[in-house]
């Protein structure tokens, strides 16, 4: 093979072999930042989102409560979150 084309293949070879990484880090930003909003109450009933290993699964269920399911041992844990004007102290 001639030098320009060795070139390009290890080029195009580099490329493909860490594009997915880059994809998964943007892919598991965005799942971070659903999971923070979930968490925070701003999210929507119907609202899911996976932790990046798959086994806990965030949820958003009917009247703002929060289920969280872990695959991995079989538990769920459900909470209702604090509004951002209730101020629990004041009453």
């Amino acid at each position: 093979m001639n030098r320009p084309i060795t070139a390009l293949l290890a080029l195009v070879l580099a490329i493909s072999l860490h594009s997915p990484v880059a994809f998964a880090e943007v892919d598991s930003a965005a799942q971070l930042a659903t999971i923070n909003k979930i968490i925070r109450g701003e999210g929507k009933p119907g609202e899911t989102a996976t932790a990046k290993n798959g086994e806990v699964i965030y949820t958003v269920l009917l009247g703002g409560i929060v289920e969280i399911r872990n695959l991995r041992y079989n538990t769920v844990q459900r909470f209702s979150t604090i509004k951002p004007n209730d101020n629990n102290r004041s009453k």
